[in-house]
């Protein structure tokens, strides 16, 4: 059966990015469980943007993001769970809280950093062409990932950059 959201041309064009995101977020989620890593793809941008300031605020986080306050919210929740985050009262506003990263934050970024790499990598290739329109660059975005998922090709590259550093 034919892929519908196809036939739509632009007027399916939401739809496909949303089913491109989900598949995505799928996809990195099998890296991570494959790797051994206890983490959540949808977590990284309010992670990253952490890391990046080392010391924020939900204000700064919602501002950098353009995310709602309670997806903000729920992410800062998420992430001091799973103890990787840990906040403490600004000095100059008691009603402020500045988020960090915990040690174990520090350890799983440093864990996270070259895979991080390899996803990047390797969306890149995915993502760079000179297709004319959206829809025909994301025709070739979807018909790659049918060919060889982006877990596979993040894996595999993981796997090289192992036996690379072993090697060393």
């Amino acid at each position: 059966m034919q892929d519908a959201l196809l036939t739509y041309g632009e007027l399916g064009l939401g739809s496909r990015l949303k089913r491109l995101s989900d598949l995505m977020m799928r996809e990195i989620h099998v890296v991570y469980d494959t790797c051994n890593i206890e983490f959540d793809p949808y977590l990284f941008p309010v992670f990253n943007i952490i890391i990046e300031h080392q010391q924020v605020t939900t204000t700064t986080i919602q501002e950098a993001l353009q995310y709602t306050q309670p997806a903000i919210t729920q992410a800062i929740k998420k992430l001091s769970s799973k103890k990787l985050i840990s906040h403490k009262v600004d000095k100059q506003d008691k009603r402020k809280k500045l988020f960090q990263l915990t040690k174990k934050g520090i350890a799983l970024h440093h864990e996270l950093i070259p895979l991080w790499q390899i996803i990047d990598q390797q969306v890149k290739w995915l993502t760079e062409g000179s297709a004319n329109s959206l829809t025909s660059h994301l025709n070739f975005f979807e018909n790659q990932l049918q060919k060889k998922s982006l877990s596979n090709r993040i894996l595999e590259e993981y796997s090289k950059l192992k036996k690379q550093n072993e090697n060393n």
